[in-house]
């Protein structure tokens, strides 16, 4: 009795530290996983760079940092700072009543198939816009209410982004003994199969950042670049719902069908196929990329990183966005590595 007794004792402590570690670390939970992520995924860079620098790791790492910083969070700035003038812009024309839509050219009507619904109902809708906003105003107040939030997390997992990427450089400096300690802990966990585990956890890792959010981060920005080029109105707008769309894996075709459409309402003949061409083009190229870049034997359930990506969004906000997909495809990862172990296990 005594001894069950001090048992409970100590695992009740036990809880208790972990408990109120964890509530203490929450705040700062997805920052920490995410440079913990960026430092897995950038790690075999860091060894090549060090091996350069005659073993200076602290300056392969301030570099990796830097070079980080400069790639994703600037762009990420400019991004959130069109985001942010774009729905004022949007707002203002709703309040004072100039916001139209265009109507459309004759040359739609003559389309095939689509062309006569399609232009009756453009037409009506430029029309009588005004009145059709007046009459949904509180929808659009509450709707709006949601776009600033969304835009506030945006911001926000800029932010985090930074702070994330600047510990990434901080765990790479301990990446020989943080190794040791995590081959340990998955040896404590998993017995014999430890290690088997751990560099399961770490291939997966990359393979989810690279195969999945870096084709995301690619595809999108070819596509972005694309936007802007074209002239396209609320570019920034659209390249936020594309990244979402390519990393939940929903195919960005669907995106294109109404920017055809667009282009070749409002533009002439040859800059619209031009860029109809460019956009389905690179609404292609992740069934390219995916191969070429994505490790084999460590393919994902599309809705595993669907679940992952818009899961992760809704409680992370946007940095839980990449954070979600790779926790739930190495979660589901770790799970079909362990049934596949049992299953060998129980037919030795």
């Amino acid at each position: 009795m005594r001894i069950a007794l001090d048992v409970i004792l100590k695992l009740g402590a036990l809880f208790l530290v972990v408990f109120l570690c964890l509530r203490i670390l929450s705040p700062f939970l997805s920052i920490l996983l995410w440079g913990l992520i960026i430092a897995i995924i950038i790690f075999p860079l860091f060894e090549r760079l060090n091996k350069v620098f005659g073993g200076r790791s602290k300056l392969a790492s301030l570099l990796l940092t830097l070079g980080a910083l400069s790639l994703l969070v600037l762009p990420s700035i400019w991004l959130v700072g069109q985001l942010v003038e774009g729905v004022r812009y949007l707002a203002d024309n709703i309040q004072s009543g100039r916001l139209v839509i265009p109507d459309p050219s004759d040359a739609v009507a003559d389309w095939p198939v689509i062309g006569s619904w399609l232009y009756d109902n453009w037409t009506r809708l430029s029309s009588d816009l005004g009145d059709s906003l007046l009459d949904h105003m509180p929808q659009i107040a509450a709707y709006g209410e949601r776009v600033l939030g969304a835009l506030a997390n945006t911001g926000l997992g800029v932010l985090q982004f930074a702070a994330s990427i600047v510990l990434s450089g901080i765990f790479l400096l301990f990446s020989k003994g943080a190794t040791d300690a995590g081959i340990r802990v998955f040896n404590n966990v998993a017995g014999d199969r430890g290690e088997e585990f751990f560099r399961e956890t770490l291939l997966t890792i990359r393979n989810v950042a690279t195969g999945v959010l870096g084709v995301a981060v690619i595809q999108t920005t070819c596509m972005g670049v694309g936007l802007i080029l074209a002239d396209i109105p609320m570019a920034a707008v659209w390249i936020v719902i594309i990244l979402i769309m390519t990393i939940a894996q929903i195919p960005v075709l669907l995106f294109n069908i109404p920017m055809i459409i667009y282009l070749f309402a409002f533009r002439d003949p040859l800059p619209a196929v031009g860029w109809s061409l460019y956009f389905v083009l690179m609404g292609l190229m992740d069934n390219v990329l995916k191969p070429l870049i994505m490790g084999h034997g460590t393919n994902v359930p599309m809705l595993v990183i669907f679940l992952g990506a818009i899961g992760g969004f809704m409680a992370f906000g946007f940095i839980g966005l990449f954070l979600g997909a790779i926790v739930l495809a190495l979660a589901y990862k770790l799970y079909v590595t362990w049934v596949s172990v049992e299953a060998g296990d129980g037919t030795d």
